[in-house]
């Protein structure tokens, strides 16, 4: 396989701006919420027809179960087989509507936080690190990273809307 070439300044603003992002969606969400009375959040349902709080577990399950572990074991493995097991529903089985939803945003800022501590210290080859997820083929650092800000973005939308 060819190496890549360097990337661009283009690219590394671009990965700049996205790190940013990343770092400010955890506040973002905390803003979403606090005009939802907290009564609410297991009534108010977001246009996927779940409620504010299936939500944000969701979110944090997905962000600590499996978008930072497929980050974390392809900057430490070559070319590592990823867990194949992940759909956008399989964190409902273990959804407790009873937990805090403080706990549940403690958890997925906690997430968010190492998340950020792994890729801000990648030199670019990094990036551009494979693992292979049997349903997706092989993606890059940078393909779940933007996976891991679109995924929280389209949650976040959807709890603004239901406010």
């Amino acid at each position: 396989m060819t190496p890549l070439p360097p990337p661009t300044d283009l690219v590394l603003e671009y990965r700049a701006e996205l790190l940013a992002r990343l770092e400010q969606q955890p506040a973002a969400l905390a803003a979403a919420l606090a005009p939802i009375p907290a009564a609410r959040w297991r009534l108010a349902h977001t246009p996927d027809g779940r409620t504010v709080h299936l939500a944000v577990a969701h979110l944090r399950d997905l962000e600590a179960l499996a978008y930072l572990p497929h980050v974390r074991q392809i900057l430490a493995e070559d070319l590592p087989t990823l867990t194949a097991a992940w759909h956008h529903n399989w964190s409902a089985a273990g959804y407790d509507p009873a937990e805090p939803m403080t706990a549940i945003l403690m958890t997925w800022s906690q997430a968010r936080t190492e998340l950020l501590a792994c890729l801000r210290p990648l030199p670019p080859a990094g990036w551009g690190r494979l693992g292979f997820h049997p349903p997706s083929g092989k993606r890059t650092v940078q393909w779940w990273v933007e996976r891991a800000y679109l995924h929280a973005q389209g949650h976040l939308v959807a709890i603004q809307q239901a406010a």
